[in-house]
């Protein structure tokens, strides 16, 4: 290599590196999707994503959606998992939504197994590759039942602050999270530590090309986000960062809170990652209603 040329690839090497310094995000590792000649090219890389409506409708004060305010009022709410697709099929599940043992013990209204709604999509099990847990309480974890099995190629990806809270620290046994965790969810998950299925991150984490988890805890110790391109631009599946839409534009959290202060930064940081429009809660009724039907019960977000 030539003077010059050992120049301009130095030159070439900083500025990569800078930039991915300034953007905060930690490069994806090299088992965990590499980059295609789309991208070298430099196309961004566009998504689908869906919601699947699991169980629901169920109505609760509105005061639980948004911290403390409207315990006159009624509003219904709805179950999910998501799924972000790639126009060749690959397919990342968010959440795991609850297993059959749970649903049949709770006789949860309007249960359809999650896998049943993938299925109902079009997706292949073996196109699923990765499965987010944006946070560890019953409704999101509890398919952990039997998610590990049904997509045997999938990892599974979960922030190490938020796994060490509900497995391993005794708080999560008291009362006030005592109603939010389900053990067969949490085993379910535990039970892949340490094998190359489970990944812990630190913080937020590039997984893919134009995807990237976004720690916002405030509503769980280590909630994250999803954040994707999408043919609207970019988007965030929130999960319960909101259980309605309307906590974003209000700057207003839910009632279910580990550390308010918190979660009002996460609201900042997803506000400055993707539109008001573009930001997917955890609960809102309106995901099903609103958004173009694909299939019964899943709606096409964007």
């Amino acid at each position: 290599m030539g003077e010059m040329d050992r120049r301009h690839f130095i030159k070439t090497v900083s500025a990569v590196l800078g930039t991915a310094a300034m953007s905060g995000a930690v490069p994806v590792l090299a088992d965990e999707g590499k980059i295609g000649g789309a991208k070298a090219a430099g196309t961004r890389k566009i998504y689908d994503i869906f919601a699947l409506n699991y169980a629901g409708p169920f109505e609760m004060k509105l005061a639980k959606a948004m911290f403390q305010t409207g315990w006159e009022e009624n509003i219904l709410i709805n179950y999910y998992i998501w799924a972000i697709r790639s126009k060749d099929g690959e397919t990342t599940l968010v959440d795991t939504g609850t297993g059959p043992t749970f649903a049949r013990e709770q006789n949860l209204k309007g249960f359809v197994p999650p896998e049943q709604l993938v299925a109902r999509l079009g997706v292949k099990r073996e196109q699923v590759t990765k499965v987010i847990i944006t946070h560890m309480h019953f409704d999101h974890v509890g398919g952990m039942e039997t998610f590990a099995q049904l997509f045997p190629d999938a990892k599974f990806y979960v922030q190490k602050i938020e796994f060490d809270f509900w497995v391993n620290n005794p708080l999560s046994k008291r009362p006030p999270f005592k109603r939010s965790r389900l053990d067969r969810g949490n085993k379910g998950l535990a039970d892949l530590a340490g094998s190359p299925r489970l990944i812990m991150l630190d913080g937020d984490k590039v997984i893919g090309p134009d995807m990237e988890l976004l720690l916002v805890p405030g509503h769980a110790p280590g909630l994250q986000g999803v954040l994707v391109n999408t043919a609207k631009g970019a988007a965030v599946v929130a999960s319960d960062s909101a259980h309605i839409a309307r906590s974003f534009k209000d700057d207003m959290p839910s009632s279910i809170v580990v550390d308010m202060m918190t979660w009002l930064k996460s609201y900042d940081k997803l506000r400055s990652k993707a539109p008001l429009d573009n930001l997917f809660p955890g609960h809102d009724i309106l995901m099903l209603t609103n958004f173009p039907k694909v299939a019964e019960g899943i709606t096409q977000l964007a």
